[in-house]
């Protein structure tokens, strides 16, 4: 791989300042400017030149040089024209022609990726990215349920939301998220980042997952019968997943535990104890009895 000679902070600013943009903080946006990082995270995901890569966030291109540099095409997706204009003004004429542009929100609205982007996701082998703070919980969810999302992935993320995405049974920062994503994909953790990595600097460190998508990730439908059943079950965190589960449903406990199959001591369990397989065998049990014990088919999914 060709060495990158970093860019300069000042040269940054300027190229900013230049197209009229600027970091957003509604976006939650802060730059990763360490080479070191950013060489490390585009080796974790074994990026070579037969990738083809989705990039969420882009910005002004400093993770996207050194997806390029070693031989992948980027699809970046920017929801900020300004800074797309910034990141072709940084990034090497010779790089340049294996980056493909999306401007749009990743998201089109609730837990749906945007049209432009799935269209593309049937190209793209890997998903690296730094990813801007106020979109990482959703889009991650919604790419792994997402049946054309890539198989390899390889995101620098808040250090609360690393800790939501490898999250063990028991711990409070086990979720919903959670369970989606351990069910779609096997995750690892990587290096924390500290504040002075980024341009601005956040007050909040980081950390950068490495995952790769499991053959057995359920269908659609089934991530759907998932998250309706997830809205219940963690409703009410402080109390069992039974009382949580029964006051969001409006129906008796004793109704509840008969539907889920809940043994004795799992009644006193709140969702978070609760392990991944473990919810998704509770969700679809909940949905079999709401349809009068019937199973959904594989068809469904």
């Amino acid at each position: 791989m060709p060495t990158l000679p970093p860019i300069p902070l000042a040269r940054l600013r300027g190229a900013l300042a230049s197209a009229g943009a600027a970091p957003r903080r509604r976006h939650g946006q802060h730059f990763l400017r360490d080479a070191n990082v950013l060489d490390a995270i585009v080796a974790s995901a074994g990026i070579g030149p037969d990738d083809v890569v989705l990039e969420v966030g882009p910005g002004p291109g400093l993770l996207t040089r050194h997806l390029l540099a070693r031989g992948a095409r980027v699809v970046g997706v920017e929801i900020d024209p300004a800074l797309q204009a910034v990141a072709e003004a940084l990034v090497e004429p010779e790089l340049r022609e294996r980056l493909e542009w999306v401007v749009a929100d990743v998201m089109a609205g609730g837990r749906r990726l945007a049209p432009e982007v799935t269209e593309r996701l049937v190209t793209c082998t890997a998903f690296v990215s730094n990813l801007p703070y106020n979109v990482s919980g959703p889009l991650l969810g919604a790419l792994a349920a997402h049946p054309a999302a890539p198989a390899r992935w390889a995101v620098l993320v808040q250090l609360e939301m690393a800790a939501r995405l490898l999250a063990a049974p028991g711990g409070k920062a086990l979720g919903s998220l959670t369970a989606v994503v351990q069910r779609a994909a096997d995750w690892a953790p990587g290096r924390r980042v500290g504040p002075g990595a980024f341009w601005p600097v956040p007050r909040v460190w980081s950390r950068w997952v490495t995952a790769r998508l499991r053959p057995d990730r359920p269908g659609p439908a089934a991530f759907e019968r998932f998250e309706a059943f997830a809205a219940l079950a963690f409703q009410a965190r402080r109390k069992t997943l039974l009382n949580s589960v029964a006051r969001a449903a409006r129906l008796g406990p004793e109704v509840v535990r008969a539907r889920l199959g809940l043994q004795d001591f799992q009644e006193r369990w709140r969702a978070e104890e609760f392990g991944t397989l473990e919810l998704w065998a509770l969700a679809d049990q909940w949905a079999a009895t709401a349809l009068g014990d019937r199973r959904p088919t594989d068809a469904e999914d």
